[in-house]
């Protein structure tokens, strides 16, 4: 039974991993009875064992179906801790290295003069600070998946140089990287991780495929609605958008043993299961965060990328994590590791900062910080307010874009209709369905609704946000081009 924070006597100085367990699993379960989100996955580890994993709240809230030990969460860009261990494991076997350069790793890619791929090596990528637009492989390999994965490399010749040289983070450094595990390992990327990190790991429920999976284990994303309720989203995810980047499934007990073998420098369960030298080379700093608002997230520190993992720290004691984000839902993954104690924490809706709020309130109690549950509770209190604004900013929303449906469109929703392409974005195809208009982007699809019809603009969601597309016309008759996030589709039929 789970109490309200209030009613547990206060914690001693370093409190035992029952006491942990006890005071995280009251806070977790509070905070999703109270609505603050539909389902909650939290584990916690502490010397080289796994003190609390439960399942809160329910992975589809419109049917009712309970989240549970069998539950497969989307972990996205945690995926990158997968992706970055594997490079760092080729490189400890001395199958490439680090300081490599990706012309020599990647001979058959051919990149755009003007990004100076020649300058350029292996850890520019891992460490996002490759200086590349790359726009086009990230739209298919984490959204659309409209453009198959034989044809990223192809891709890359359209990438241009960005005009900066911070440290930006995004998906296309580990796109990369798997295209390099692609050239030096015949089984491909995907293979090599499961035999080769997954498995030895012990983690037997961490999936990169949506394939062969019952799709009532997994939590889907839960969109908030003005009354508090939530309403059940697709899992627009499929094999085609599975990438390494960000697209891994799994298991809370599968997500604690990963931050435990990776806080113990690759022993799990009395063995060791990876070289020591792999583990320090993947938590090794290779660039540091040059633009301020990088170097804190929610209420921790980050120093800055090393091979898979944000580098940074907690209260002074060093701290390694990767978080992740997809449409509603949230994964939060670090480990303090000369403390020897992680924390895993997955949503599917609500505000994401309530997964760092449970982190750093674990961390907290280890630690032994008298204000540990203050801090919780301050933190929640702020949480709450911020909820109440979204519960109303999700009213306002819903009247405005009630209010421009009323628009007249001034020509047939038929003229909207047809397929548009860009060849590096892939195919959409806009289709009137039952007097509505409907889109579908490669494994995207969903309805169009009217956004300014005095512009010839709609609205669609691409994984969980608003996106407008601009439709161009000629004199009459159907449109000739569709504009969708700077990318300009043209007419096939």
């Amino acid at each position: 039974m789970a109490f309200p924070l209030s009613v547990i006597s206060a914690q001693a100085p370093g409190n035992d991993a029952a006491a942990i367990a006890r005071l995280v699993d009251s806070l977790a379960g509070r905070v999703v009875a109270e609505g603050l989100a539909p389902a909650l996955g939290v584990a916690v580890t502490m010397d080289g064992r796994t003190i609390y994993v439960k399942s809160h709240g329910n992975v589809d809230a419109t049917a009712g179906l309970p989240a549970d030990d069998r539950t497969l969460w989307y972990v996205a860009s945690t995926s990158k801790s997968f992706t970055g261990f594997g490079v760092a494991l080729l490189a400890r076997q001395r199958a490439l290295r680090f300081d490599s350069p990706i012309t020599t790793l990647l001979p058959r890619a051919r990149w755009n003069p003007a990004v100076h791929a020649e300058s350029l090596t292996l850890a520019h990528f891992l460490s996002h600070t490759h200086r590349i637009d790359d726009d086009a492989v990230v739209s298919s390999a984490a959204y659309t998946g409209a453009i198959p994965e034989t044809r990223w490399p192809a891709l890359i010749a359209l990438a241009v140089p960005r005009p900066t040289n911070d440290l930006v983070y995004s998906n296309f450094g580990y796109n990369v990287a798997a295209m390099v595990i692609d050239a030096v390992r015949p089984e491909g990327w995907k293979r090599y991780l499961e035999r080769n990190v997954y498995l030895p790991a012990g983690m037997r429920s961490t999936y990169a495929r949506v394939s062969g999976i019952d799709p009532r284990r997994i939590a889907r994303p839960h969109r908030l609605l003005a009354d508090g309720r939530y309403a059940t989203e697709p899992f627009l995810k499929t094999d085609a958008t599975m990438n390494s980047a960000g697209g891994h499934l799994s298991t809370l007990h599968d997500l604690a043993r990963w931050t435990i073998v990776q806080t113990d420098s690759g022993i799990i369960d009395g063995k060791r299961v990876f070289p020591a030298e792999a583990v320090a080379l993947s938590h090794r700093l290779i660039a540091k965060q040059t633009r301020d608002q990088a170097k804190r997230f929610a209420y921790f520190d980050r120093e800055g990328w090393g091979s898979g993992w944000d580098i940074g720290s907690y209260e002074g004691e060093p701290m390694v994590s990767r978080f992740g984000s997809y449409s509603t839902t949230r994964s939060h993954l670090s480990f303090l590791p000369a403390r020897r104690i992680g924390v895993v924490v997955m949503s599917t809706g609500g505000l994401s900062v309530l997964t760092d709020i449970v982190a750093a309130f674990a961390y907290d109690l280890e630690a032994g910080r008298p204000d540990a549950r203050t801090r919780a509770e301050n933190r929640l209190a702020e949480l709450r307010k911020r909820f109440a604004d979204a519960r109303s900013n999700v009213a306002s929303q819903d009247s405005i874009r009630a209010e421009r449906q009323r628009q007249p469109l001034g020509r047939p929703l038929a003229n909207f209709a047809g397929s548009y392409e860009e060849p590096s974005f892939g195919k959409v195809v806009f289709a009137v369905r039952g007097g509505r208009l409907e889109y579908r982007w490669g494994v995207l699809y969903g309805p169009a609704e009217i956004y300014d019809a005095a512009k010839g603009q709609m609205r669609i969601e691409i994984a969980g946000s608003g996106a407008v597309a601009t439709f161009a016309f000629g004199k009459g008759g159907p449109a000739n081009t569709v504009e969708m996030q700077g990318v300009s589709f043209r007419r096939l039929r």
